[in-house]
């Protein structure tokens, strides 16, 4: 359901001018995110197996709970429900300006994430 959500997140504006800024930064910050954990996950798979505390399998972990924060920080701020998400081909952000902070948060952390995972590339 995550990736499903992670998708939804990617192609949530397809036209970037029906985007706020936020929405655009949350989207391109989880097509990223998406894009390092798989080559991470693929790079790191056996040792991960072999040794899951090793420090690249943390900052796997780590990036995988910051994809995680941001999907929810993402449903939140565009009113969608976590129980019942929103079919990607009709899904309409509505933000709700009260969760900006929470989702630019979470961009703000997943950011980071990114920069931790390339550091593993």
């Amino acid at each position: 359901m995550r990736k499903s959500l992670v998708a939804l997140i990617v192609t949530m504006c397809l036209s970037l001018t029906a985007c706020t800024p936020l929405e655009q930064s949350a989207r391109n910050t989880a097509a990223a995110l998406q894009g390092g954990l798989g080559a991470a996950q693929t790079k790191y798979q056996t040792t991960c197996a072999a040794t899951p505390t090793a420090t690249a399998c943390t900052v796997i972990t780590k990036a995988i709970d910051a994809q995680n924060i941001l999907v929810t920080a993402t449903e939140a701020y565009c009113g969608w429900s976590t129980a019942a998400p929103p079919v990607v081909a009709t899904a309409t952000c509505v933000p709700v300006k009260s969760a900006a902070a929470g989702l630019q948060s979470a961009v703000n952390n997943a950011t980071l994430a990114i920069t931790e995972l390339k550091g593993l590339l």
